[in-house]
């Protein structure tokens, strides 16, 4: 049985190590806070003091963190980096959403260290983490791809092929985060609108919703709004930070209004204190 490090163990990283040590691998697990292990301990993991040691001896080690600043903590510390402790012929898989310039410089560390890197962000909530159903949007070496599948698909969904070379992967990942985003903002929008027109809401947004426009974020972000429920799946920080991420991949182009704009409402959302609230809070900030 293959031997799995696991770096990071916030709402999903843990979730998604939890369905490993279910599947039967042999699971190493770090994170900044060492109490956040605790219920993965109990279900037979085992605890490593850093992100080196958790490398050490492990066929796959996987990074689930917070941000750029997190990622290069974790693989690339010059005492407790995983990178400096992976043994030949593992397999490293970066699954935190990140920017694609950094995720590339890092593909040059691990490439220089002569070690495997696979770029394997995933979409999807907690409970979809909790079932195992999550969606990887891989990038890199297909070969290596092959290799890392059985580990990968205990978590979630794979395509049969990489998307590209490494870049590609953060690139859609941001594209995915990035169009969840600018509708929920237009629902926030579109609900303030009408509430101003003194319609009834609930029956306007039923009839769109048997028409193209609809999606399932949409819906999400409409039942949520209506019902004032903000408990965070996926919070209103975090959402910022990747549209900050796609904004940077965007700095080439000649402009990206609608990103930029969406980008603001949800900083807006973030300086008026609904940070840790679901992405859907962002309403608070137009019906003041």
């Amino acid at each position: 049985m293959k031997t799995i490090a696991f770096l990071g163990l916030g709402a999903m990283g843990s979730r998604m190590a939890s369905r490993l040590v279910q599947a039967g691998f042999k699971v190493k697990v770090w994170n900044r806070s060492p109490n956040a292990a605790q219920p993965l301990l109990q279900q037979g993991a085992s605890w490593a003091e850093t992100p080196k040691q958790a490398a050490e001896n492990a066929d796959f080690v996987i990074a689930m963190v917070r941000d750029n600043e997190a990622s290069a903590q974790v693989w690339l510390d010059q005492e407790t980096g995983a990178l400096y402790g992976m043994k030949a012929g593992a397999i490293a898989i970066e699954s935190s959403t990140l920017t694609y310039q950094w995720i590339q410089q890092l593909a040059v560390k691990f490439a220089e260290n002569q070690t495997a890197l696979l770029e394997a962000p995933v979409s999807g909530t907690r409970p979809h983490a909790e079932m195992g159903q999550l969606v990887y949007l891989v990038a890199g070496e297909q070969e290596i791809f092959e290799q890392a599948k059985p580990i990968l698909v205990v978590m979630g969904k794979t395509a049969e092929q990489v998307i590209g070379q490494i870049g590609s992967g953060a690139l859609a990942k941001l594209a995915t985060n990035t169009l969840m985003g600018v509708q929920v903002a237009v629902v926030a929008e579109l609900i303030t609108l009408l509430k101003h027109q003194h319609s009834d809401v609930p029956a306007i947004l039923n009839a769109v919703s048997n028409t193209s426009a609809w999606s399932g974020v949409v819906q999400m972000a409409a039942n949520s709004m209506l019902s004032e429920n903000f408990a965070p799946l996926f919070p209103v920080e975090l959402l910022t930070k990747d549209l900050a991420y796609t904004l940077q991949a965007a700095k080439q182009a000649e402009s990206a209004p609608v990103i930029t704009q969406t980008h603001q409402l949800f900083n807006q959302a973030i300086a008026q204190g609904y940070g840790d609230l679901q992405m859907s809070a962002v309403v608070k900030v137009l019906e003041k």
